[in-house]
């Protein structure tokens, strides 16, 4: 919004705005389709289906979140290429009941912020001033669209994500580690200045310290994804209280100003607003006691080689995000759901030596799935291999998993059944710091109550 109070009075208050908080990486995305005609701009949750769209054709698939009547639309310009996101659209936009106009930023994925440009001011030109340029716009960018296809090599496919070396300085690197084994080239050592003598073979305490340096970047690669992730949902959690907290603001507004009986006030399509403030669903909350479950056991089997922060650290800072998702979930109970992964005898001793009291407290309430370490669990029935599925999209190596004490331990030789990646998971926005635990506050506990109570319509329905 374009208030002095928030130090925004123009289009480039608003920009500059948005630059320094892609610095910090503080800006939150919400993935959805915006789609022009020649009444409105439209933002349709593409997630959302709105009764049998095969049925009718003048009915959208998706659900309608916002809808922009095009006399509404004061501006539209794009920002190139001065932010971490390439192609931005703006959009400037303030209806007759608002004193105020908002400034709408959309990152432009699959067509161009230039293209999507274009069309948006032909459709206005044609709404204001009676032409028909929309058509040819439209033709020319198809054309576009069609030279690059027949240009453009078809995708490979994403790469792997290699190992991230992160800056002292990055927020993130506060809360990552890095392998400290080198990876040095076996047999080099003995061979430097023997002229043009060939390389020496590796011995064979060389060869198994490569290979462990190997396994340890790889291990904390994957516990480097875990604490993404685990960051990328608390940081939903926020928003998504944030964003109720607003929406209850806006309903309170509403009710004060209206005027008449409530049936002749037309309803308001659900916005952006109350995307934002929809909880996780309950797979996401056990994905996400998945992973710090993960995490625990990864720290347990690198703390000795990890520093900066330290193993001991870094599971004080992982339990103040666990105490808080075990909250907003209403209780315990859907963590305590959670035996896939189980932790090692190492995790669990690892935990009894470093918690607090109050952690301490916090992980006893989570029951034996939590306590039980994988050599005294039950073989039957079997707990399947957990294989992590990332937002980033980086595949963790299966046989890493295969191999690791939590999934072993107590199985002798018994074959390990490998458990099919769960569906994927929206693209994450970048990730803030872990919060601290005091950072749980009423807007959080809103959220809760309305989780909880989705949670019981869910049993009543069924």
């Amino acid at each position: 919004i374009m208030d002095k109070s928030e130090a925004i009075t123009s289009v480039e208050d608003a920009i500059r705005k948005l630059v320094q908080l892609s610095s910090k990486e503080k800006i939150w995305t919400q993935e959805m389709l915006l789609q022009v005609n020649d009444q409105s701009l439209r933002l349709l949750d593409i997630e959302s289906q709105v009764g049998p769209s095969s049925c009718r054709r003048d009915v959208s698939p998706q659900e309608e979140l916002e809808n922009f009547p095009l006399p509404t639309v004061q501006r539209s310009q794009t920002v190139l290429n001065q932010l971490r996101y390439p192609s931005v659209l703006l959009l400037v936009c303030q209806d007759s009941e608002q004193s105020k106009p908002d400034v709408h930023f959309f990152h432009c994925d699959e067509v161009e912020a230039e293209l999507v440009h274009e069309d948006i001011e032909s459709a206005l030109a044609d709404c204001r001033l009676g032409k028909k340029m929309r058509p040819q716009t439209l033709k020319r960018h198809q054309e576009k669209i069609r030279q690059r296809q027949s240009i453009l090599p078809p995708p490979q496919g994403p790469a792997p994500i290699p190992f991230q070396h992160r800056s002292r300085d990055s927020p993130q690197a506060k809360n990552r580690v890095g392998p400290q084994v080198p990876l040095s080239e076996p047999g080099r050592a003995h061979c430097e200045g023997l002229g043009e003598q060939p390389p020496c073979p590796p011995s064979e305490e060389e060869e198994p310290r490569a290979v462990l340096a190997q396994k340890i970047e790889k291990e904390t690669q994957i516990l480097n994804c875990a604490l993404d992730d685990i960051e990328w949902f608390v940081a939903r959690l926020q928003k998504a209280a944030e964003a109720f907290k607003q929406l209850n603001q806006r309903k309170k507004g509403k009710k004060k100003g209206k005027k008449g009986p409530a049936h002749m006030v037309p309803p308001m399509p659900e916005g952006v607003l109350t995307l934002r403030a929809r909880p996780p669903s309950e797979g996401e909350f056990v994905d996400c006691f998945q992973k710090i479950k993960l995490a625990i056991n990864l720290l347990a089997k690198l703390q000795k080689h990890i520093q900066n922060p330290s193993a001991a650290e870094l599971v004080h800072f992982l339990f103040g995000p666990l105490d808080l998702i075990v909250n907003t979930c209403g209780g315990p109970d859907i963590a305590c759901s959670v035996s896939c992964p189980l932790l090692s005898r190492d995790a669990v001793d690892f935990l009894r030596g470093h918690l607090v009291p109050k952690e301490m407290s916090l992980w006893e309430s989570l029951g034996e799935s939590w306590m039980r370490p994988r050599s005294e669990w039950p073989r039957e029935p079997q707990v399947p291999l957990y294989v992590p599925k990332f937002h980033s999209g980086w595949e963790p190596p299966v046989d890493v998993l295969q191999e690791a004490p939590w999934e072993v331990e107590g199985l002798a030789s018994a074959p390990i059944e490998v458990r099919a990646p769960a569906a994927p998971i929206p693209t994450p926005a970048p990730t803030p710091p872990l919060p601290r635990k005091q950072q749980s506050g009423s807007e959080l506990e809103e959220l809760m109550n309305k989780f909880h109570s989705m949670n019981q319509r869910r049993g009543e329905d069924s």
